[in-house]
């Protein structure tokens, strides 16, 4: 893992110093991403400016520095993740000179003359940049499931990207501000990626299997990879062959692995097939005071899990008056208010796991996205006899979050009344632009539909929070299950394959891949999320951190019949709401992110104002 960032300049201006104090700041705000830092790469035209942030993993020697250039000097790249390997081999353009992966994907690049070409047979998780000397072009590229992070901003006459959408606000030159419609919006749909857009005003993302190509002034978004759906029956075999491989591939590193390990189906499979190999690995589980939120079965799985492979477990316990301390702090590493207990769990999982000296963590991430939901029951059944351009449309728009979460629709509407917002208009984009990747798929099946979009949205929330806690400990999250060759058998399978209907059976055609590997009471075993705190006690200190930071964008206090229906969830998302837009304040208040280092690069050398922004 790595940390990348860099600026493009679309109106021509050539400023060097400038482009090297800029990239000298970011690359310290990225400082937590990794271990060490080059110097950053200016072009010698004076418009480009690439950094990176290192985390070695593979050759842990200054030959894979970033950023790294070809032989001839043509091609300049900084790339952050990890890429295994190509489906498509080829054999090297030059002799290597490193064994880590950086090089392996130089080389992919510096054979095709289309960047599509060249990243769709890559098998990994990355976010890329970089910048064709020979004809001007920079392409910002992101995995085909958005595992690694990629966001930007046009500012300051031109394109300003990095890992983090804190090392843009840390510049100064793109304003910390939050747009009220679409914090209502995103609010509103809870727990998706809504888009391209965040909850920053002017911040984009790029989305998963997209490059960006910057052809000065012109910039153009191309997607380079999507699943084809089929209703061809898919073995146990297959899909075996295809993990193990998946595994396989995961498992080359040069640091110390650990690996989560929840006592469910896909965590279990990963840590068995680890040790299959031969691999060590240590092993977490977490578990909230008093077992709360099914924490408690999450152990005493996980411990027989771990008992019956001789992996070593350490149980992190997280108890209410932590988890509350938590609230007001990681929003200010996500830069969005909190929005699952997840964002709890993940934290003091990863904190304890970097704290032991490990650096690669294997995650199940992504299974259940692309293998089934508990009991199939995630997303909305529609009618699948109903013409595919409005399938569900009013129960999509209208209806599924009010059913699925009256009192939270009850807040959000609240919210956006106060701070005038129509709902309406919210209503009409969560069709137009959340439910774009549900309408997009080529096929009439609702089911396959609902997953692309599950994989498109609420995979790409989970990895982008997943990124912003394990980097804040200088992790490597590795998700064996968001694998190119899964992702094609899991949408080629029938749906009824993979769920029955009958209680229990989720992902039975996985569970049935993996039974070797799974103890008969892990196979059984209903799915459950990460857990939250739910206790009354965790509930009233929610409560008092919300009251003590006040009301979000300075509104009235909560009516009184609303104020008693909030629950755990819905003070969270209050509490933490508040936290991060003060942070932003802050942002706009602290003078170094007001942009003023930038506008005297050399001033900025020459007084040694390098430093972290």
């Amino acid at each position: 893992m790595c940390g990348i960032a860099g600026f493009i300049s679309l109106d021509g201006r050539r400023d060097p110093a400038w482009l090297d104090a800029l990239g000298r700041t970011m690359t310290e705000a990225m400082a937590h991403r990794g271990e060490g830092a080059c110097a950053p790469y200016v072009s010698s035209c004076g418009t480009v400016m690439l950094c990176a942030t290192r985390l070695a993993v593979r050759d842990r020697t200054a030959a894979g520095d970033q950023p790294m250039t070809d032989p001839g000097g043509r091609v300049v790249l900084v790339h952050n993740g990890e890429v295994y390997g190509s489906r498509s081999p080829a054999p090297p353009l030059w002799p290597r000179r490193t064994t880590c992966d950086t090089e392996f994907v130089l080389q992919q690049i510096c054979r095709e003359s289309d960047p599509g070409n060249a990243l769709r047979p890559l098998s990994g998780m990355f976010a890329l940049a970089w910048h064709d000397t020979s004809t001007g072009r920079v392409v910002l590229a992101r995995d085909h499931f958005g595992v690694k992070p990629l966001v930007y901003a046009f500012t300051h006459g031109g394109l300003l990207f990095a890992s983090e959408a804190g090392v843009l606000l840390r510049t100064g030159l793109v304003a910390p501000e939050a747009d009220p419609e679409e914090y209502v919006l995103r609010s509103w749909i809870r727990m998706d990626a809504a888009d391209d857009r965040t909850w920053l005003r002017g911040v984009k993302s790029l989305q998963p299997a997209e490059y960006l190509v910057v052809d000065p002034p012109r910039t153009r978004t191309h997607r380079y990879w999507r699943p084809e759906p089929d209703d061809v029956p898919v073995g146990p075999e297959e899909i075996r062959a295809a993990f193990d491989r998946a595994v396989a591939e995961r498992s080359v590193s040069d640091v110390p692995r650990a690996a989560v390990l929840s006592g469910g189906v896909d965590s279990s499979a990963i840590v068995a097939g680890l040790t299959a190999a031969g691999l060590p690995i240590d092993a977490y589980v977490l578990r909230y005071q008093d077992g709360i939120g099914g924490s408690g079965d999450d152990v005493a799985h996980a411990a027989e899990v771990a008992d019956r492979l001789g992996v070593p477990l350490t149980v992190c316990d997280l108890d209410r008056h932590a988890a509350a301390d938590l609230v007001p702090i990681l929003p200010t590493r996500l830069m969005r208010p909190l929005l699952h207990g997840a964002e709890l769990a993940m934290h003091q999982l990863y904190r304890t796991i970097a704290g032991d000296g490990n650096v690669v963590v294997y995650s199940g991430h992504g299974a259940d996205e692309l293998w089934g939901y508990q009991d199939g029951r995630y997303f909305p059944v529609v009618d699948p006899a109903a013409p595919t351009h409005v399938h569900g449309r009013h129960y999509l728009t209208h209806r599924l979050y009010p059913d699925e979460r009256p009192v939270w629709a009850r807040l959000v509407s609240w919210l956006a009344h106060e701070l005038d917002v129509d709902m309406t208009a919210v209503a009409t984009q969560v069709w137009e632009r959340t439910m774009a990747e549900y309408r997009s798929l080529g096929t009439p099946d609702p089911l396959k539909r609902g997953r692309y979009h599950l994989m498109r949205r609420f995979l790409v929330y989970v990895n982008d929070m997943v990124d912003a806690t394990s980097s804040t400990f200088t992790l490597e999250d590795r998700p064996v299950f968001q694998d190119v060759t899964l992702a094609e058998l899991a949408f080629r399978c029938p749906e009824y394959l993979k769920d029955t209907g009958e209680p229990g059976s989720h992902k039975e055609l996985l569970k049935t891949a993996l039974a070797d590997l799974l103890p008969d009471s892990v196979r059984r075993r209903r799915k459950q999320g990460f857990p939250t705190p739910t206790d009354p006690g965790y509930v009233r200190r929610l409560t008092e951190l919300a009251d003590g930071l006040g009301a979000p964008f300075g509104l009235p206090p909560l009516p009184a019949g609303l104020r008693a229906e909030l629950g755990v969830g819905e003070w969270m998302f209050l509490a933490s709401t508040s936290a991060w837009l003060d942070h932003l304040a802050e942002l706009r208040t602290d003078p170094r992110s007001h942009g003023e280092q930038f506008r005297s690069p050399v001033a900025l050398a020459d007084s040694g104002q390098r430093g972290r922004p």
